[in-house]
This record gives C-alpha cells, structure tokens and sequence, in this order.
C-alpha cells in the first residue's frame, strides 16, 4: 500500500521526536504547563501520532482563519476543520504565555507530560464566524456550537509541538492503530484498497 498520506508525508511526531523524549521530559519539569481538556488531549494524540498530518502542532491564527474562511491551511492543503489549542486570559497572563515561550501539556488523566509546544502566537478567535462557516450556522440547539460557545476559552494559541510521548490507554488496546502502525498492517495483508468508515459516535457497547 503506497497511499501518499495527506499533505504528503505523515508528520508521526512520537517516532520524530523519539531519539529526544528524554531530554524533553526532563525540560517539561522545569517549563510552565497546561492541563489539557479531554477534547485537547484527543486533538493532541491525532496531531503528535500523524492523524491530523500535515500539522505539527496547533493552529496558528494564519492557518485558523484561513481554514475558517477557505477550508484550506494557508498552503492550500484541504483541512475542513481548524485545531486549536483555547485557554483563558487568565492562564495567558500567569504563564506569561508570548510568541517563543514553551510550555508544558500533561495529561489530565495523569498529569503526565506528553508534549512542549513552542508558542507561535496567541490570538482571540471570532467565535461568531467560526460556528457559521465551521457548523453552518451559529445555533446553540447544535452540540458543537454549543461547546464552542459555552466551553471553549476566549484565546487560542498556535504554536508547534515536540512529543515526549503518546497518551497511555487500557481500553480498546488491540483496536487502537496509529496511523504509521496501520500502513504497516495493510502492507504486511498485501491490502492495496482500504475503505475508510467513521462512526457517528465513539466506539461503545450499547447495542
């Protein structure tokens, strides 16, 4: 299986960083750091393991409205959707979070570090825009809508990341495939086509 991956070349930030982890983690003690959300470190582990290639970490203000606006990041490559990092006024000013600082993201199940990013920018969002041409309309009967209204902080901050490692799981453990594990899976099948499906709702034994 020769599929090019999208952007061109799979950005799997654990395997880049691997050789460095060390000196990262030891680094991560000594920075100012964030707690993620659930949904930050879900959009954290698609970013650092190449789900979300071409990035490399969280959307500058660049690349957010250019996506906001065009669907695209601002080299042209398609990306339906922006990812971005949100944090209060508040946090912005106690970390001294500014463009060139490194901070810390743990996870919020453990408080372990899994990722430095390096800060690129720190920019107020139109949350207004984004739910109409992300949403297609800004109604809070919608569950995102409402979400980015009432839940996603006043600032976003852009910046790139450096993996210290992938965030540990104890469920679903022989279904959770990395994206550079998966190519290997299909190729050692000889699978030349794969068809793609996403669920509605997260995997779960209901029915």
């Amino acid at each position: 299986m020769a599929n090019t991956p999208h952007g061109g070349v799979l950005k799997d930030l654990v395997a880049r960083d691997e050789k460095i982890s060390a000196e990262l983690r030891e680094e991560s003690h000594r920075l100012p750091d964030i707690i993620l959300t659930e949904r930050q470190l879900c959009d954290l582990e698609l970013i650092t393991n190449g789900g979300f290639s071409p990035l490399e970490g969280f959307m500058n203000e660049g690349d957010y409205k250019s996506v906001v606006e065009s669907l695209r990041l601002e080299d042209g490559t398609l990306f339906p959707i922006p990812v971005t990092l949100d944090v209060s006024r508040e946090t912005v000013a106690e970390l001294s979070i500014i463009p060139g600082s490194r901070i810390t993201l743990r996870d919020p199940r453990d408080d372990e570090p899994l990722a430095i990013l390096t800060v690129q920018d720190v920019y107020q969002p139109d949350k207004v825009k984004e739910a109409i041409n992300v949403m297609g309309a800004d109604d809070p009967a919608h569950p995102s809508v409402a979400y980015l209204r009432n839940r996603v902080r006043d600032l976003y901050v852009g910046g790139k990341l450096q993996a210290i490692q992938a965030p540990s799981h104890y469920d679903y453990v022989a279904l959770r495939y990395t994206p550079s594990q998966l190519r290997a899976h299909f190729k050692k099948l000889s699978w030349r086509k794969v068809v793609a499906f996403q669920t509605r709702n997260p995997m779960h034994r209901a029915h």
